[in-house]
């Protein structure tokens, strides 16, 4: 296995349904990239519907690992581990609780895949990472999902 095809994290599909549309979200772990950078966890998120099948993905990036100024991740006590996470986790809470106040429910099952090297560069290069989704394309088959994305 080369240090490109290493496996670095995994990285968590959600899909959230409501009547008529979806809200898919993909969160990459934090890690470190084939050229040795390191790469801060990523949210990806879009919505999409039978009116609008193929929007973009969005995305943005959680509060970060501290790293020193030579881009190398810090080491961190237990406690500071848990305030880390729990911003995280508060980062995006108000768009998970809109969508509840929405009905929107999770659909069969939350999907973990292998995240590479290689795909935290083009993430770290600011492209979608197509490969992973990929990944979540055949679990999802695997798993009974469907191909529908949304409800017709």
């Amino acid at each position: 296995m080369s240090d490109k095809d290493k496996v670095v994290g995994k990285a968590l599909y959600l899909e959230l349904r409501s009547t008529n549309q979806t809200y898919q979200v993909l969160i990459t772990p934090d890690g470190i990239s084939t050229n040795g950078k390191n790469v801060p966890s990523m949210i990806y998120r879009r919505q999409i519907s039978a009116a609008k099948p193929r929007k973009g993905w969005k995305h943005g990036n959680f509060p970060t690992l501290s790293m020193d100024e030579f881009g190398v991740f810090q080491k961190r006590s237990k406690d500071d581990a848990m305030s880390l996470s729990a911003s995280r986790l508060e980062f995006h809470s108000s768009t998970l609780n809109q969508l509840a106040a929405y009905h929107y429910k999770i659909y069969k099952q939350p999907i973990l895949v292998e995240v590479s090297a290689e795909d935290l560069e083009g993430i770290r290069n600011g492209k979608t990472p197509y490969k992973i989704l990929g990944r979540i394309t055949r679990v999802r088959r695997t798993l009974g999902f469907g191909e529908s994305l949304f409800v017709s």
